[in-house]
């Protein structure tokens, strides 16, 4: 009984499939449509002239479009060994930069948590300390810091307020 149900089951796949066949648009397909849209447009008492200009219309579009394609930005090139990872510099404005010195100066470890400090820093400056809190207490269970949670708060709380809040 399994054998049977396994090789109907195996049939009722490989009918479906088969019946997929054939999605594939080729371009005398449009070409087709088109000339099927002419006749429609001419069978409803359109002017010829009319399914004329549709028909153009719907070409140029697809002409439009391919030439952009083809004329983007995008060339297809060979696979190419990779020697190292790409490196990603991270740029921050101004403030961002004074706001993080000054927490390094203050005896807080920010590397590779940049962005995570900048971030805790609009949090402050849009009044939500929980987001602070989190963060100073990660920064003392991490050893980022020899300070205690509430100081650490503190600091990122001075710190972005005297340099992100505006």
């Amino acid at each position: 009984m399994r054998k049977f149900a396994f090789c109907l089951a195996t049939f009722a796949s490989a009918a479906t499939l088969a019946a997929c066949g054939g999605a594939t648009v080729d371009s005398d397909d449009v070409t087709e449509s088109g000339a099927t849209s002419t006749t429609a447009a001419a069978s409803t008492g359109a002017t010829d002239a009319t399914a004329t200009a549709t028909t153009s219309a719907s070409t140029a579009t697809v002409t439009e479009r391919s030439t952009s394609i083809r004329e983007g930005s995008y060339e297809d090139q060979p696979a190419r060994e990779v020697d190292a990872p790409a490196t990603m510099v991270p740029t921050y404005s101004p403030q961002e930069q004074a706001y993080l010195d000054h927490l390094k100066e203050s005896g807080v470890n920010v590397d590779g948590i940049e962005d995570q400090l900048t971030a805790t820093g609009a949090t402050v400056c849009a009044n939500d300390p929980i987001t602070r809190d989190a963060v100073a207490g990660q920064l003392v269970e991490q050893r980022r810091t020899d300070m205690d949670a509430s100081a650490v708060a503190a600091l990122l709380s001075d710190t972005a307020r005297a340099n992100l809040c505006s």
